[in-house]
């Protein structure tokens, strides 16, 4: 953490002041305000939180626990707990409430004594199968273990019903129940302030939000009377703090702990006191300037007091002279982007979808139009090629949107919409550059080759395209913060591999037959590389995805037969040096370790089962969510075996009259994008990939899917190769083909 800034209450030091020891860490303050976000901050209406943010360093919080949004009481269970856990608890069946009340603690507890939250088991039952270990009270447990400094008590304060929700062990015994936390001499205090909506999130008759707060909610007015209570315990902190006569300040948090009403958002978070400067506050697991998740913070507050912690994680504070009301507008500025993306993914998805859709049946229609009449086959070609390279454009230029500041626009959507068009259209433009783009071969190859370059550069980076993105990860969700997400890792690995079977193919054509190895061999391990770094792309089924393709095209390139055995031990290689990186990340500190040491960690602590279950329950999750998505993969395996008549390279079909004679209809009327056998080895490899990537990442079904989105168009703007004004496609008569040709390659690997 960045040292040397005053507390906000603190009178300067004199300029000719000798240098003290750095003293040891005072009382914190955590205050809750669930709901609250940085737009609600302003210097008018909350002067008390906008001084916060003047004097010290503020964040975006990602506050999501289990379900798509987080209900208070959830969320002070998770500040307590450091883990994920979701509130359970009898509702009143008067009010129907999306999220469950809060116990009441009773009143034998105001003064200090030892509470117990009656029914403490209905809360906490919905965690027993949610797939994470929740150690309900850890924060509490961690600080009364620890020896405090002088002046301060080895105990946790908590005031209000939400604070005693985090103090609370797993029998929902609350040991410093009062109503001054903050003037407390416990080491540590937590004041639930009241929500900014509502704790139950009141159903209401408006048709365009199931649950949400009341109609007659003024937001403004809740924001401002958190601000007064705020205000009065901090003028409180500092009399107690004069009085002391100037002992160590304390240092004040305000977090916006869960939603107010089931639309989720960031939320804000804010941390004021001795040593923090004016900035703005990050950790190890988002990696992201300005954003935390609510699991950071219990750790976080353990950091601040030298109390250590189970995961080592810290706040870590990057400090800035910027003026305070720039700071909190670019925080704005990102919960904003962040609110949109979030909101657009849905419509985003279906365009992709419908777009998918509709290259489909204009395949289906216009090939086989072309086949029965026997007319205007090049034409049909050229035509679903231009298509396909538009749509092969998209993916990445939701990518690039993020190079422009959409977000600042009055109306964002109408700006992300923009920036999507845009970066498509840079995309597809560099495809059509001379001298590559005079081909379909170029085009292709540019538009893969431009996709790997842009996906890498952004990993090594910072990845900030991955980010926030349509195909991204959002820091909403909350399911992934830096690197390589899994639609980004289809695109990668499609097109890869498209990529290296065209230059593969080239430098053979060529006379180069030691590049056609070395260029595969090299780009193939840089993007493995790129992938599996722990500080890059940090991807670890993308990775092993990548790099199981990349040996199924070295294997092929070399004429290796590849049986199920020898595909079944590329999968073992390729997981055991994905095993080995992971292992070397576990051994950094539990604060600096990336996705593959926590992943190692679950499975030498035996947690591996219970987060592959929770993975297994997200696949099935997408499917129901999204089943346009999961459509997409059939569909292209139907277009690519009979549109592309990718069928003929099974010498199997013999063995089916009636499929032969189906198949028959197609022979020598289409194309043969698979001629090739360079890119037909490429297609393998993207096809290796896909399914590995759909075994072993959480998204499942959307990695093939996506990946199809690409692969698909890409196939058919191959598939116009050669054919112009006035060309037709091959037929047998010219190619020289008889009946029962396989295709080139089709002995390479066992059917």
């Amino acid at each position: 953490m960045t040292l040397g800034a005053p507390a906000p209450w603190s009178a300067p030091a004199a300029a000719d002041a000798e240098p003290e020891p750095a003293a040891a860490p005072g009382k914190v303050v955590v205050f809750g305000i669930p709901g609250l976000t940085m737009e609600d901050i302003d210097p008018e209406l909350t002067p008390h939180l906008y001084s916060l943010v003047a004097d010290g360093a503020a964040a975006n919080l990602n506050v999501r626990t289990i379900g798509p949004n987080t209900c208070p009481a959830s969320a002070w269970l998770s500040l307590g707990s450091g883990a994920r856990a979701t509130a359970g608890g009898p509702s009143d069946a008067e009010t129907p409430a999306s999220c469950p009340p809060f116990i009441d603690p009773g009143d034998e507890a105001l003064t200090g004594a030892e509470a117990t939250l009656e029914d403490f088991g209905s809360v906490t039952a919905p965690n027993a199968g949610s797939g994470y270990a929740v150690d309900y009270g850890m924060l509490a447990r961690a600080v009364g273990e620890a020896p405090p400094p002088p002046g301060l008590e080895a105990c946790v304060a908590a005031e209000g019903p939400g604070a005693a929700y985090a103090v609370a062990d797993a029998e929902g015994v609350v040991r410093d129940l009062t109503t001054d936390a903050a003037g407390s001499d416990c080491r540590l205090g937590i004041v639930d302030l009241g929500s900014v909506g509502s704790h139950t999130w009141l159903t209401d008759p408006l048709p365009d939000t199931s649950y949400t707060v009341p109609v007659d909610f003024d937001r403004s007015v809740r924001v401002a009377a958190a601000d007064r209570l705020l205000g009065e315990h901090l003028d409180d902190l500092r009399s107690a703090s004069a009085q002391s006569g100037g002992g160590a300040e304390p240092t004040i948090v305000v977090a916006g702990l869960g939603d107010s009403s089931a639309v989720p958002r960031l939320r804000g978070f804010v941390m004021s006191g001795p040593g923090i400067e004016p900035g703005t506050v990050t950790s190890t697991t988002t990696r992201t300037p300005a954003l935390l998740q609510l699991t950071d913070l219990a750790p976080g507050i353990l950091n601040l007091m030298d109390v250590p912690s189970p995961s080592g994680i810290s706040f870590d504070v990057t400090a800035s002279d910027a003026d305070p009301a720039d700071r909190l507008a670019d925080l704005v500025t990102d919960a904003r982007k962040a609110a949109t993306i979030h909101q657009s993914l849905s419509t985003f998805s279906l365009l992709l979808d419908v777009m998918f859709y509709c290259l489909f049946v204009l395949c289906g229609v216009l090939l086989t139009a072309a086949v029965v009449t026997r007319r205007g086959g090049a034409r049909v070609h050229v035509l679903l090629a231009w298509m396909s390279l538009v749509a092969a454009s998209v993916p990445m230029g939701a990518f690039l949107a993020g190079l422009f500041p959409w977000a600042r626009f009055d109306l964002p959507q109408l700006g992300l919409g923009i920036s999507v068009a845009v970066g498509s259209a840079l995309m597809l433009g560099a495809s059509l550059l001379p001298p590559w783009g005079r081909t379909w071969r170029g085009r292709v190859a540019a538009l893969a080759l431009t996709s790997v370059l842009v996906i890498a550069v952004d990993l090594v980076t910072g990845s900030r395209l991955q980010g926030n993105s349509l195909l991204g990860y959002n820091p909403i969700v909350g399911g992934r913060f830096y690197g390589l997400g899994n639609q980004g890792a289809a695109v990668l690995i499609v097109s890869l591999f498209v990529f290296l079977g065209l230059a593969i193919s080239r430098l053979r054509a060529g006379g180069h037959a030691r590049l056609a190895i070395t260029v595969p061999v090299v780009a193939g391990a840089a993007a493995v590389f790129v992938s599996g770094n722990p500080s890059w792309g940090a991807k670890f089924g993308g990775t092993i995805a990548t790099l199981a393709g990349l040996l199924v095209l070295l294997a092929l390139v070399a004429r290796i037969r590849l049986s199920l055995l020898r595909l079944a031990l590329i999968g073992l290689a390729s997981l055991a040096v994905l095993l080995g990186i992971a292992f070397l990340d576990w051994l950094r500190p539990p604060g600096s370790r990336s996705h593959f040491g926590a992943f190692f960690d679950q499975l030498v602590s035996g947690e591996a089962l219970r987060v592959i279950g929770r993975k297994l329950a997200a696949n099935l999750h997408i499917i129901q969510i999204n089943p346009a998505l999961a459509i997409v993969t059939p569909l292209a395996v139907v277009a690519i075996l009979f549109f592309l008549r990718y069928l003929l390279h099974f010498p199997r079909v013999q063995r089916f009259p009636s499929l032969v004679r189906f198949t028959g209809t197609w022979r020598g009327r289409l194309p043969e994008v698979f001629e090739d056998e360079d890119v037909h080895f490429g297609f393998l490899a993207a096809v290796t990939g896909l399914a590995v990537g759909l075994v072993l990442t959480d998204s499942g079904i959307a990695v093939p899917s996506t990946g199809a989105m690409v692969l698909l168009p890409f196939l058919l703007a191959l598939s116009a190769e050669g054919l112009g004004a006035g060309r037709r496609a091959p037929d047998d008569a010219t190619t020289g083909r008889g009946a029962d040709h396989a295709g080139p390659g089709a002995t390479a690997v066992s059917p």
